[in-house]
């Protein structure tokens, strides 16, 4: 039997890794419960974008056929027509996809996933989704699950950083979402075929809570992966900020001596100009007192 040897600051983080792992499961659950149901119906979650586009293209329609009314004869105007008609159905049945994508996402597992974006800050949330309950209970639920996730973020952070260090930890997070997006491509084929760049990209984007605009990654999957994937990417990115903090270090000094003569330049021209100011005070007086002094024997002699 071979035993591994691990430090005990890595034993210790990963109990408390642990621990609020099961924590923020439990607080998934009862967010997507509640979010479940204060979410907004399907059909009252049409986006403004979306009706001002299909109002467009019906007004370009009625333009484009009472223009070429009187132009065309009955054929061409029985073509173009028919054509933009077409234009017409395509925007009227991609709106109602979008439609029945959001009646699909309805399901507890869109409301899983709806939790997981606001406590981790991965991806985009639309504010249609939720009723103004569901959006004062999103506010307040994400003020709570923010600080609980970064709380699991510290501790898986000390756990990997105490067996991970230097450079391999950007090797560490490059390889992790290198396998991430191999599994990714495997279990979440669909009707589009996506390029493994694609995945892998998507998967970093994920990580680095970036997010991506339409995720294509299932709602238990990404809780697997983004829970490591995340404290890596917090690990790469705090010491990618350390070396780059070291490299600027020389510039930022260049930078604040030239910054304080400026300030010496600057303090000595105010000096200056005060000492100008002194003496032009002086002057005046000395001007003052003689003009005086003048005024005074002048009234000596008229009086004598």
């Amino acid at each position: 039997m071979f035993s591994i040897s691990v430090p005990p600051s890595f034993e210790l983080a990963m109990r408390r890794s642990i621990f609020f792992i099961l924590l923020i499961a439990l607080y998934l659950v009862f967010g997507a419960f509640a979010l479940q149901m204060m979410r907004r119906p399907a059909s009252e979650r049409l986006t403004s974008i979306e009706s001002e586009r299909i109002d467009l293209k019906r007004a370009e329609l009625l333009n484009v056929l009472w223009a070429e009314t009187v132009a065309r004869t009955e054929n061409d105007w029985y073509r173009i027509a028919n054509q933009k008609l077409n234009h017409y159905e395509k925007t009227l049945q991609s709106s109602s996809a979008l439609s029945s994508k959001e009646t699909n996402d309805g399901s507890f597992n869109g409301a899983l996933k709806l939790a997981f974006k606001l406590i981790t800050t991965i991806g985009a949330v639309e504010p249609d989704e939720l009723s103004a309950g569901g959006q004062l209970f999103a506010m307040f639920y994400s003020m709570a699950g923010i600080p609980l996730y970064l709380l699991y973020l510290t501790q898986c952070n000390r756990m990997l950083s105490s067996v991970i260090t230097g450079w391999r930890v950007i090797v560490a997070l490059f390889s992790f979402v290198f396998v991430s997006a191999v599994v990714v491509d495997i279990l979440e084929k669909d009707s589009d075929a996506k390029s493994f760049l694609y995945n892998y990209f998507s998967v970093y984007l994920h990580f680095s809570t970036i997010g991506e605009e339409s995720s294509n990654i299932g709602t238990v999957l990404m809780l697997v992966l983004c829970m490591t994937g995340l404290s890596l990417s917090s690990l790469t990115f705090g010491f990618v900020q350390q070396r780059l903090e070291k490299q600027l270090m020389s510039s930022e000094w260049t930078f604040s001596k030239m910054f304080g003569q400026l300030n010496k330049i600057k303090e000595k021209m105010e000096k200056k100009e005060d000492g100008d100011e002194i003496e032009t005070t002086i002057i005046n007086n000395h001007y003052s007192i003689a003009e005086e002094e003048e005024e005074e024997e002048e009234e000596e002699e008229d009086y004598e």
